[in-house]
């Protein structure tokens, strides 16, 4: 996972958890000579992607650059994120919650090893990182409360035609592959009522700010 910065299109794309950005952030480096990878490194207390790369990159890199990023409908989100780092062997061998159970605040049972070491110092950070930290946290500036100002929020759903505004805006016809592929069934047949509103709780300022609605 890397947010990147380019200085000759003086761009910036920050790389949220499970919103396509591995796909995107690997097109962008393949397509940018210059292209400067600010992947998370040596994570020892829990913060978003936005806190981690203003921390390295200045506090108004976000307002001084055309940045972007993608968002996902948290409910589905919710289950890429579970998927993610579930099926990781290395992090949960054969003990990982349910969904159920892990949406329920059961995400910390079984988590027994650190996949990437160089990127946190605990396996509960890794899992948290992806799947505990809201889409909209990821958003908040180092120290503050509200999001970061942003030139284009992308919007997964929408990935086709939103990559292809991208593409238009940095003056470069660059084709997005696949990376990351999850196969499953639609993100709805996970939930009951009570999951549902679980997510839609912990989500709702991004909910309100977006009008992501459930099953869409």
């Amino acid at each position: 996972m890397a947010s990147l910065y380019i200085p000759s299109c003086n761009a910036t794309f920050l790389h949220l958890p499970k919103t396509a950005g591995y796909s995107i952030s690997t097109a962008l480096a393949d397509s940018f000579a210059d292209a400067e990878p600010y992947p998370t490194r040596g994570m020892d207390r829990l913060e978003g992607t936005a806190a981690h790369v203003a921390r390295r990159l200045g506090r108004d890199i976000f307002a001084r650059s055309w940045s972007f990023c993608f968002l996902r409908n948290p409910w589905d989100w919710t289950v890429s994120g579970w998927r993610f780092v579930t099926s990781n062997k290395n992090a949960y061998g054969d003990a990982a919650p349910s969904f159920e159970r892990f949406v329920r605040g059961g995400w910390k049972d079984g988590a027994r090893h650190n996949p990437h070491p160089r990127k946190f110092t605990t396996p509960e950070l890794y899992v948290a990182f992806h799947t505990q930290v809201t889409q909209d946290e990821h958003l908040i500036a180092p120290g503050g409360t509200d999001p970061v100002p942003m030139a284009f929020y992308a919007r997964f759903e929408h990935l086709s035609q939103d990559w292809s505004r991208i593409c238009d805006r940095l003056g470069r016809d660059i084709v997005l592959p696949h990376m990351n592929r999850t196969d499953r069934g639609h993100y709805t047949d996970y939930y009951t009522d009570e999951l549902r509103a679980i997510v839609a709780r912990r989500n709702a300022r991004l909910i309100d700010r977006f009008g992501y609605r459930f099953g869409d």
